[in-house]
C-alpha cells in the first residue's frame, strides 16, 4: 500500500531510513557485476547507446508491509534520449536501502522501437554525489547506464546524466536492425522517423568520444 506523494521539502533527506532489506540485497546481487571496475571495461561491447537523461525533483511517498512498518518510498520520471531515439515515457521508484546511502529500485522506459525489460536501478553515494546505476534489456540486447546528482537534500534537486550505455549489441549494424525489427509494423512515417534518429546514434557516441577523450 502505498501513502503519500508530496514532494520532498527543502530540507531533503539527511540520511537514508533503513528498511527494504530483501529489496536492497537482490539489486546488490544483480547490479554489482555488471558495474565492478575493470569487468565493465574488459568486456566492454563495440556499440554503446549514447544517451542524455534529466530526472527532476522526485515525489516523496510512504508504503506499508505486512507487518504494517512504513518505508519511504521516492517516485519520479526520466527525461531525454537513448540510442538517437527520444524516450517517450520513463519512470523511477527508489526505496532507500539498509544501510547509509544504499538503495535501489526500478524504473520503466520506452521508446518508440521499444520498452526496457527488467529495469533495476542501484542507488549509491559517496556523501557528495549520488549515483544511481540502471540496468535491463533492451531490444533484446543488455543496458545499462548512470545518472547522478548531488547527496545533499537527495530529492531536491534534479539529476541529470549523459554518456555511452553499456549495452550487448555486436555492432551499430546490429542496433540499427534490433530497431528495423521493432518498428516494422508502425506507420510509414513513423517507422521512417525512428530509423533516421536511430541511425544518428554511431555520430553522438563519436562526438561524445571527441569531446571527452572517452575511447
Amino acid at each position: 500500500m502505498r501513502h503519500g506523494g508530496q514532494r520532498q521539502n527543502g530540507h531533503g533527506v539527511s540520511r537514508w531510513i533503513r528498511g527494504g532489506t530483501a529489496v536492497a540485497l537482490c539489486l546488490g546481487a544483480a547490479l554489482v557485476l555488471p558495474f565492478t571496475p575493470g569487468i565493465v571495461l574488459a568486456g566492454a561491447p563495440p556499440c554503446p547507446l549514447y544517451y542524455s537523461f534529466e530526472m527532476p525533483p522526485v515525489l516523496t511517498g510512504f508504503e506499508m508491509d505486512d507487518k504494517q512498518n512504513q518505508y519511504t518510498v521516492y517516485t519520479g520520471l526520466l527525461r531525454g534520449t537513448l540510442g538517437g531515439l527520444p524516450v517517450e515515457k520513463a519512470t523511477i521508484m527508489l526505496r532507500p536501502g539498509v544501510s547509509t546511502g544504499a538503495g535501489g529500485g526500478n524504473f520503466t522506459l520506452q521508446t518508440t522501437a521499444g520498452a526496457v525489460a527488467n529495469g533495476l536501478v542501484l542507488m549509491t553515494t559517496d556523501k557528495q554525489v549520488t549515483s544511481l546505476w540502471f540496468s535491463g534489456t533492451y531490444l533484446g540486447a543488455r543496458l545499462a547506464f548512470r545518472v547522478s546528482g548531488p547527496a545533499k537534500d537527495f530529492g531536491a534537486a534534479a539529476y541529470a546524466g549523459k554518456g555511452l550505455a553499456d549495452t550487448s549489441f555486436a555492432d551499430n549494424n546490429a542496433y540499427l536492425a534490433a530497431v528495423t525489427q521493432a518498428v516494422a509494423n508502425l506507420a510509414p512515417a513513423v517507422r521512417a522517423e525512428a530509423l533516421a534518429r536511430a541511425d544518428r546514434n554511431l555520430g553522438l557516441v563519436s562526438a561524445y568520444q571527441q569531446e571527452t577523450g572517452t575511447p
